[in-house]
């Protein structure tokens, strides 16, 4: 038995030290370099290249290296092959102090500030304050309400939405299709933070923006995905969406020719609003490696049907 390590990026020596600190002696394989594909039960795998689960024949387990399972392939996978997501309080933790530096960045102002000072421009303008600004977050799962139960206690009006009925403390909870629009009208900011599903895929469109308030700004932490390029691009130009800040996009890197590299109001960041922490989440992995050796159920399944 062994665990291979399929990960896109730079990481994989560190996931590789960190597992064997932990489980010394256990084979730990970087992919491709692989002795000997038929000994591996046991995937740790972050946006793999599609069909990499074939050349494992004998596979039990694939988790992901963070939050978001939407980069596994799931329609591909074998149904006897248990799937499972990190869930770690760094990641909620970073998480909102990402959405609070862009809320309060554009509430006090800042990128126009930066604009006026390359323009040698003094400009003072009126700003918001939290008591008087409501934001919506969309999806409430274990980072979404994280975020929106922080935002309370900064004093902001929350509200919330999720496809099936959430309960939360101090913010107005909406479920369902139905009453989506319903929980975006009017609202200062809107933070997405659903996983990518069949059902959100493409949720952030046109009818989406067209039922936003004049002057909404729009957060997306979620997945590229979820928005329509050019349903937003438009929404911008007129007026209905007053800014974005796009943590993640499509296809990333974010192509050198895409629009959204020009278009005023949109601040882009690298995909990195929170990223997993290696050494507060291997715990989750090496438990979940030795909870599959001893047939027992494993930390923080993914339901195939959900699609997260």
């Amino acid at each position: 038995m062994s665990i291979a390590l399929v990960i896109s990026g730079i990481r994989s020596n560190d996931w590789k030290t960190e597992i064997l600190n932990l489980l010394p002696g256990t084979k730990v394989e970087i992919y491709p370099h692989i002795e000997d594909f038929k000994t591996v039960d046991f995937i740790l795998a972050w946006k793999p290249d599609q069909g990499y689960h074939n050349q494992f024949p004998n596979l039990k387990v694939i988790q992901s290296a963070g939050a978001g399972v939407d980069h596994l392939y799931l329609d591909l996978l074998p149904e006897q092959v248990t799937i499972c997501k990190i869930v770690d309080p760094m990641l909620q933790k970073d998480m909102l102090e990402h959405v609070l530096t862009c809320i309060l960045s554009s509430m006090k102002n800042f990128p126009d500030y930066f604009s006026d000072k390359c323009l040698k421009r003094w400009r003072p303008q009126e700003y918001q304050t939290i008591e008087d600004v409501t934001v919506t977050v969309l999806g409430l799962g274990k980072i979404g309400s994280y975020v929106a139960t922080g935002l309370v206690r900064f004093g902001f009006n929350v509200r919330g939405w999720s496809s099936s009925p959430k309960d939360l403390e101090g913010i107005a909870c909406f479920s369902g299709q139905g009453s989506l629009y319903e929980s975006v009208r009017d609202a200062d900011f809107i933070i997405n933070i659903l996983p990518l599903t069949a059902d959100t895929s493409g949720i952030l469109n046109g009818y989406f923006f067209q039922a936003c308030g004049p002057g909404t700004v729009l957060l997306n932490v979620g997945r590229g995905g979820h928005v329509v390029d050019r349903d937003l691009l438009e929404a911008m130009d007129s007026g209905n969406i007053k800014a974005a800040y796009l943590d993640v996009f499509q296809h990333e890197p974010l192509p050198e020719e895409h629009p959204f590299w020009q278009a005023k109001n949109l601040f882009l960041t690298p995909h990195v609003a929170s990223r997993t922490n290696i050494k507060s989440s291997v715990g989750q992995v090496v438990e979940n490696y030795k909870r599959m050796m001893h047939n027992q159920p494993l930390l923080n399944e993914v339901s195939r049907k959900k699609g997260y």
